[in-house]
């Protein structure tokens, strides 16, 4: 389902990184779904307003320059009540999602790339850690998280009052070590498509 999105002003940190007014996707999924969140996005530092089954949510990025070469991206979701209402129910999520990824500038150098589930003040509950290892394409950065015919698959996110996503992504002009992989799993779309298509079987 394609969100539609209305515009309100925010205030936003500019970095010659990413294209200004370029679009990207971004996609949202749970067990208990019947349809996903995918969302055409501006990045323009501007926030945009969709809704998932009812539930509205704000999708904002930003970008901050910080210093020898590196930058910070940084894409944020808020939503007014739990975004995995069901306990222990697992997360799907990716940027770039069906091919329109970040529109980026230059040639850059992804070294952390990671997804912070946050409570209803922006208090960290968990993370993914650092996923870079699992990105398609990483040395240099080709604006998708992970690829466009996959996403990210994190258990166990239900019933912790997730109100709030960051996807956060550091790069730098010079390559970095890749680190070690983290605990999170890739997943095909065709594999995501069968799922829902059981789900809604069920319902």
């Amino acid at each position: 389902m394609m969100a539609t999105l209305a515009l309100a002003p925010q205030a936003a940190v500019a970095a010659p990184v990413v294209a200004a007014g370029s679009t990207y996707s971004l996609y949202l999924d749970r067990d208990n779904s019947n349809e996903a969140f995918y969302a055409l996005a501006t990045f323009d530092g501007i926030s945009e307003l969709g809704a998932w089954e009812f539930l509205p949510i704000t999708v904002s990025e930003s970008e901050t320059e910080l210093g020898n070469g590196r930058s910070l991206i940084s894409i944020q979701l808020r939503a007014d009540r739990d975004l995995f209402p069901v306990a222990d129910e697992t997360g799907v999520y990716g940027i770039g999602t069906f091919g329109d990824g970040l529109d980026l500038l230059r040639s850059v150098f992804l070294y952390d790339a990671r997804v912070s589930f946050l409570d209803s003040n922006s208090k960290l509950l968990t993370d993914s850690g650092n996923l870079v290892d699992e990105v398609g394409q990483a040395a240099p950065w080709d604006g998708f998280f992970p690829t466009a015919d996959l996403v990210f698959e994190s258990a166990a996110l239900g019933g912790q009052g997730i109100l709030g996503i960051n996807f956060d992504f550091f790069v730098s002009e010079r390559p970095a070590a890749v680190p070690e992989p983290a605990g999170v799993l890739l997943i095909g779309l065709g594999m995501m498509a069968m799922l829902a298509a059981r789900r809604r079987r069920q319902h």
